[in-house]
């Protein structure tokens, strides 16, 4: 399993800058943070199954559900930042007998196709907005942020099941530190082009359906 320190030892391999006579710790963190946002947008792309998560959200008894007004926030200045959505998969309805969903919303992406869509959401600023008054519990599925932190020196940290590949942390790193060293390393830029097919293909064939099964998330045929 890859940790944090394994991440920063890498990336610090990668400059060539062992300690922090020249790279300061903070500047370090700063960048892996960085990537680390950039790591898991590349495989959101390729199948947002692998950071999903779902939440249980009380019947609305209206047509609209704030999400920074849950009682655990997902929008919002008091949301966690671990929980705070960055992409929206999906809302549903459960079916309470046997806990499958029983009506998955057509997302739209406009009030006039709210008007014109059955069964529809459209997700708009913090809100999401039905086309009548939702009477049942919903679930809404989605992509949440991270509290990974990359400070050096906190032995062991937990980043995330997608260790044989957490090198690529470190090479989206180095393109962070390449701009502002004003110099690339054609080496390195080669071998994340490497990663990012191997990447791709290992995310693709690791759950055959999957990807594809969450590519269309407005159909009520399909569910998450």
């Amino acid at each position: 399993m890859a940790t944090v320190d394994q991440v920063i030892n890498t990336f610090r391999t990668y400059i060539d800058e062992p300690d922090q006579t020249f790279v300061s710790d903070s500047l370090v963190e700063n960048m892996l943070n960085l990537a680390y946002i950039e790591f898991r947008r590349k495989v959101t792309n390729i199948d947002p199954n692998i950071y999903a998560r779902t939440i249980d959200v009380a019947a609305p008894g209206s047509t609209q559900v704030d999400l920074t007004a849950l009682p655990a926030p997902i929008l919002g200045s008091t949301a966690a930042v671990q929980d705070r959505l960055v992409s929206l998969l999906s809302v549903y309805i459960v079916d309470q007998t046997n806990n499958l969903p029983s009506l998955v919303f057509n997302s739209v992406q406009s009030l006039e196709a709210l008007q014109s869509t059955g069964d529809a959401v459209f997700f708009t600023s913090n809100v999401l907005m039905f086309n009548y008054v939702i009477q049942r519990p919903l679930k809404i599925a989605y992509v949440p942020g991270h509290n990974v932190q990359f400070q050096a020196g906190i032995a062991g940290q937990f980043i995330d099941d997608l260790d044989a590949f957490h090198d690529m942390i470190a090479l989206y790193a180095y393109k962070q530190y390449a701009i502002a060293d004003a110099a690339t390393s054609e080496q390195i830029m080669m071998q994340l082009q490497i990663r990012e097919r191997e990447l791709i293909d290992y995310l693709s064939n690791r759950n055959t359906a999957g990807a594809n099964y969450v590519q269309s998330v407005t159909s009520n045929s399909d569910w998450y």
